[in-house]
């Protein structure tokens, strides 16, 4: 039988990984973006002639779904390569989730993408090829960041790359290229489910420690916390999506609209953004909003109660 007092230490140093892991490099998802190739390093572009005229983003913390229209305004028929990015993988010996399950659509119809991996240090060098050269795989790399010892008889790392761990992420990318017609609208659709951190059920004084500041939590948020935290704590998972790629398309998103939806009516949803969501159903918030500009990224923070466990006599 475990103790409470070796339960609350492993709760403390869990909260502890978790807030260095706030700290220094949070998982983000984001919106699609144009994207150029400089010697083989992805840069986002802006386009000028492209306007992103509807974008409808519904987040869940089991599904993320985003309906875009896009239109070239120019003259002339573009073809351009379009980048989705998936969470940096750093440095993480806990467990934090990943991005799968990633599907796209051009006009209603399955598209095909290419997948594209960076190895970036933290001012954003470029080092894909070095690591290739000193002959490190992809899954040795992985090994590395989720804290496991460097593989036996490969070239050892340069010493710059770490500090006391290592200073470098891998940077997966869904790459596709899109042709718009001059003067046509094209609809683009891509769904997945997101990455996520999340973890044991925690204290609502470790929730507000960890996330108060980041998923916003107002004083209605702690208070529901607190007093529904029960002895086991509170289940959560905190998502980050990245709005800012939307200012790389021409002007304004004409019409937005953002759905968050949460699992149980009885759950709750924190979240940073500067829109004023309005409940339109028992587990759906909404934001809708013309000649839309994203000002910041947005950070959701999904709190959910233990079940009630009925104990059955031995």
């Amino acid at each position: 039988m475990v103790s409470e007092s070796l339960i609350s230490l492993m709760k403390r140093k869990y909260l502890a990984w978790l807030l260095a892991g706030l700290f220094s490099c949070a998982s983000v998802l984001a919106n699609d973006s144009s994207i150029g190739d400089d010697n083989g390093t992805i840069v986002f572009k802006q386009q000028a002639d492209i306007s992103m005229d509807k974008e409808v983003l519904q987040i869940s913390p089991h599904k993320v779904q985003v309906d875009y229209v896009f239109t070239n305004t120019g003259k002339n028929d573009l073809t351009v390569r379009i980048a989705f990015p998936m969470p940096a993988q750093i440095y993480d010996p806990g467990d934090r989730g990943r991005v799968t399950d990633f599907k796209l659509w051009i006009d209603g119809v399955a598209g095909q993408t290419e997948r594209k991996l960076l190895v970036l240090l933290e001012d954003k060098t470029d080092i894909t090829e070095k690591v290739t050269r000193l002959g490190w795989s992809e899954r040795d790399l992985k090994a590395l960041l989720k804290g496991s010892d460097p593989p036996k008889g490969k070239k050892p790392l340069p010493r710059e790359w770490f500090d006391g761990q290592p200073l470098f992420t891998l940077n997966e990318y869904f790459i596709w290229q899109q042709k718009f017609p001059a003067g046509r609208p094209v609809s683009i659709r891509h769904s997945y489910r997101p990455s996520l951190s999340s973890g044991i059920p925690l204290d609502a004084g470790s929730l507000i420690e960890a996330y108060g500041q980041s998923a916003c939590m107002d004083e209605n948020a702690k208070t529901w916390a607190r007093n529904n935290e029960r002895d086991t704590g509170l289940r959560w998972s905190h998502l980050r999506y990245i709005l800012l790629t939307a200012n790389n398309w021409q002007g304004p998103i004409k019409e937005f609209t953002l759905r968050i939806q949460k699992q149980l009516p009885t759950d709750l949803v924190s979240t940073c953004f500067e829109g004023e969501l309005k409940k339109i159903d028992a587990l759906t918030f909404e934001y809708r909003q013309n000649n839309y500009r994203p000002q910041s990224d947005l950070s959701v923070l999904f709190l959910q109660r233990e079940p009630n466990r009925v104990h059955k006599a031995q």
